[in-house]
């Protein structure tokens, strides 16, 4: 059951349901760009409603405003192969009444909207729905969508981007992530809280979890190898165990150049005899 909150207001500005709704909007997609979210584009106001969506590969969020109830509303549901299933489910209700409601009651909606989201009960959500995919299923994300999730934590990499889209293809995603990403995320760790180093993992641990063969790849040898020891364990305290796994078992890599396996030579006798039968 979703909470149902009544928004009481002390302050006398009001603020239109629209503003309102940008409001609540713009903190969300915030938090949810940070664990790989993707802001959709849905049908246009009718003058009723207002909607907004935001999909992963694996589960969907909706914050909707029904403005003959008077409900800012937060919900989930499922991603299928052709987008949300639809079966959504109530994580959170408001009411938020424009004649009396203000920017501080808008923010409140958006606080406890990007809780419901962000919170540890979230990744359950999200771990639940992505353990009942085939354990079989590869993951879709490429090196050209992990470099982008990373916009949020160093704006200048959207230019970068643009400029190697425009310089190669394909896309360059070992070399990009080498030269533009993994020198800030060495600096980026050093500087920063213990909360801020958990949405960088987190980041980590989504993508990993969908990406394709060469995402996994440059997550593991070229991002998490170029970090150096102090570094990689303070980052690496916040992965799944998935990641965890796969980072240990790369970092014996570290500094080696790894050849490629030389084709088994055949043992022709034996080829010869199986050709004469």
């Amino acid at each position: 059951m979703g909470r149902y909150i009544f928004v009481k207001s002390e302050r006398k500005i009001k603020l239109e349901f629209k503003k309102a709704f940008e409001i609540i909007i713009g903190k969300v997609e915030e938090e949810l760009v940070k664990q790989g979210y993707q802001k959709q584009k849905v049908a246009a106001d009718n003058g009723e409603e207002l909607v907004a969506l935001f999909t992963s590969e694996n589960l969907a969020y909706s914050v909707v405003y029904y403005k003959k109830k008077e409900q800012m509303v937060l919900r989930s549901c499922t991603m299928t192969e052709d987008g949300p299933d639809n079966e959504w489910k109530t994580l959170a209700t408001w009411l938020y009444d424009e004649l009396v409601g203000t920017q501080k009651d808008a923010e409140s909606i958006a606080n406890d909207f990007v809780e419901c989201v962000s919170n540890s009960v979230a990744i359950k959500r999200a771990k639940q729905i992505k353990q009942k995919k085939k354990k079989d299923d590869d993951g879709t994300a490429d090196p050209k969508f992990l470099a982008k999730r990373f916009v949020t934590f160093f704006p200048e990499l959207k230019d970068e981007i643009k400029n190697e889209e425009d310089c190669y293809f394909p896309f360059r995603g070992a070399t990009f992530a080498k030269e533009h990403i993994a020198p800030k995320i060495d600096m980026y760790i050093k500087r920063s809280s213990k909360a801020e180093v958990k949405k960088l993992a987190d980041v980590f641990n989504l993508q990993y979890g969908n990406g394709d063969i060469d995402t996994r790849s440059i997550i593991t040898i070229v991002l998490l190898n170029s970090l150096e020891q102090e570094e990689f364990d303070v980052l690496s305290e916040c992965f799944e165990d998935e990641l965890k796994l796969a980072a240990a078992a790369a970092r014996k890599y570290k500094g080696k150049t790894v050849k490629p396996e030389a084709p088994k030579k055949k043992n022709m006798s034996k080829a010869n005899t199986l050709v004469q039968k």
